[in-house]
């Protein structure tokens, strides 16, 4: 086989690569989109790590570390304080979940703070509403950049899980030119 037809089989290679990626990339967004919208869970839920790997898909330690972190903070003062009218604390916890996925701007700035995951409880007690905004570790990355060794640039991609992250170097007709593995050896 000539030089050509491989070139333009590995290019073509590279291109559908490329197009799986993305298309996995739009795929992995909605889904991420989903798991973003706020979750109205009462006071004894909160308190269930299965119910809450369950509500908000997380892994069971994750709810694990969840739950202990919001059983930490329901005894501190509040950030910031939000009067709203509802017929009930149940029912304005259900406003308030859809303010937030609506990005509403009556509420707090910190209500509608980015986060990877929202949880929204009533209070019946204390007659109030919490919000808990959670931010997960992200344990799976995909990268892709650019190389550039010995007066030659390479298309780069790679994938890091955890510490762990691998990289495979190609040269612009798609073609392997190396790989690398890197381990994290210290984050902040």
């Amino acid at each position: 086989m000539s030089d050509n037809k491989f070139e333009g089989i590995a290019l073509g290679l590279s291109i559908l690569t490329g197009l799986a990626v993305a298309g996995l990339a739009v795929y992995l967004t909605d889904q991420y989109k989903a798991r973003q919208e706020p979750k109205v869970l009462t006071q004894e839920q909160v308190k269930q790590p299965e119910t809450v790997a369950k509500e908000i898909h997380v892994t069971e330690p994750a709810a694990q570390t969840i739950v202990r972190e919001i059983g930490k903070s329901s005894g501190s003062t509040p950030s910031v304080t939000y009067y709203v009218q509802a017929s009930t604390v149940q029912k304005a916890a259900e406003n308030t979940a859809k303010q937030i996925e609506s990005k509403d701007k009556s509420l707090p700035a910190k209500a509608l703070e980015k986060s990877d995951r929202t949880i929204v409880t009533p209070d019946e007690k204390l007659n109030k509403v919490d919000v808990y905004k959670i931010n997960l570790r992200k344990a799976h990355k995909i990268k892709s950049g650019v190389t550039y060794v010995d007066n030659r640039s390479y298309f780069t991609t790679g994938y890091q899980a955890g510490r762990v992250e691998g990289l495979v170097h190609f040269d612009w007709q798609g073609r392997p030119k190396g790989a690398t593995v890197t381990y994290t050896v210290f984050e902040w």
